[in-house]
């Protein structure tokens, strides 16, 4: 399997420095070159870690005991990180939303279950809430059923992105009633489900990818003008966010199929994925702590730096902690080697 899937450790490296990208600022001078690369380009990368693990879980799930154990290992590793992020979200909450200290622990908890405490967070309960939802309603609805609501909930989601062409003022005062309180319909019940079904779906038809390989290279090529044209609309009409982008879709659903069906001679690209991981969990750390101490421009240049730091510090921690986790697995007592 891991010398099937060598290309995926690759793709899902390139997804977690797109991550980086979104939140580093600008990177280029070019107001088009900045939207293709941060809300066309990198805007593919979530998508593609939903399907992904949304794959895995799927295909895994037959397992005695997969399910409680994968997701026991998953909330441990997001309250780990959760708490890590705690200072720098309280900090940045404080600065740009004007709430009082005293709601703070009430503040917290509710981010835990919904935003994280930092900005990518989010995507933990996002992926479960999906998960269960998704799961849910392919054993009661079926696929087809199923992908209707997930597409329904999508493109309820998907006014934040395409705000600017809502004009019914009933429909607009929801809108900003809703984003008061919820800030943004990218979560685990608006945007979640399409990506976390499509998944399901490849998983649960992965016997038959092989032979849809030839539609898979069509639906991508389809999916790329798709994003051509979406990706004009949008940036001539910018609404809230750009968070919901259709082709993305239909763009990892072929991708992913390609790549879970690729042959490769490639070897060892399996050991990036704890760097891929660090990538996407820590790189917020190094990009925040320059945002507090570099309070220039937002100027490509600083974009760069950002980038830079984002991928290397967590790569250096990763690196750093292996070495030392192999180290102590290789120490041995004196008096144990003399035994």
């Amino acid at each position: 399997m891991k010398r099937k899937n060598q290309k995926l450790y690759l793709a899902q490296m390139v997804a977690a420095i797109c991550v980086v990208i979104i939140h580093v600022g600008t990177v280029v001078e070019n107001p088009v070159a900045h939207f293709i690369i941060k809300s066309l380009i990198c805007r593919i990368a979530v998508p593609f870690f939903f399907v992904n693990n949304a794959f895995f879980f799927r295909i895994n799930a037959d397992q005695i005991g997969y399910t409680k154990t994968w997701l026991k290992r998953l909330i441990i590793s997001y309250t780990a990180v959760f708490v890590l992020y705690i200072p720098l979200g309280l900090q940045l909450m404080h600065q740009t939303v004007n709430i009082p200290w005293k709601f703070t622990p009430l503040l917290i908890i509710a981010s835990y279950f919904y935003s994280g405490s930092f900005y990518h967070l989010w995507y933990f309960p996002a992926i479960i809430f999906a998960l269960i939802l998704v799961r849910w309603l392919v054993k009661k609805l079926g696929y087809g059923w199923t992908f209707i609501v997930s597409l329904g909930l999508f493109m309820l989601g998907s006014v934040e992105t395409y705000s600017q062409f809502i004009s019914n003022a009933l429909l607009k005062k929801l809108m900003t009633n809703y984003f008061s309180l919820f800030w943004t319909t990218r979560n685990g019940l608006f945007f979640s489900p399409i990506y976390v079904l499509v998944g399901f779906f490849l998983a649960d038809h992965k016997a038959r990818l092989s032979a849809w390989r030839r539609y898979f290279k069509f639906g991508l090529w389809g999916a790329i003008l798709l994003g051509i044209v979406e990706g004009t609309i949008v940036y001539l009409n910018q609404g809230i966010d750009k968070n919901f982008m259709y082709f993305t879709i239909l763009f990892n659903f072929c991708a992913f199929g390609l790549l879970v069906t690729s042959k490769s001679e490639w070897q060892g690209l399996e050991r990036l994925k704890p760097y891929n991981q660090g990538i996407f969990l820590l790189h917020m750390i190094p990009i925040q702590l320059f945002n507090i101490w570099v309070t220039s421009a937002n100027t490509p240049q600083n974009g760069v730096l950002r980038s830079l730091l984002g991928i290397i510090v967590p790569v250096a921690l990763i690196y750093g902690y292996r070495l030392v986790l192999k180290k102590i697995a290789g120490y041995q007592p004196i008096n144990k080697k003399i035994s």
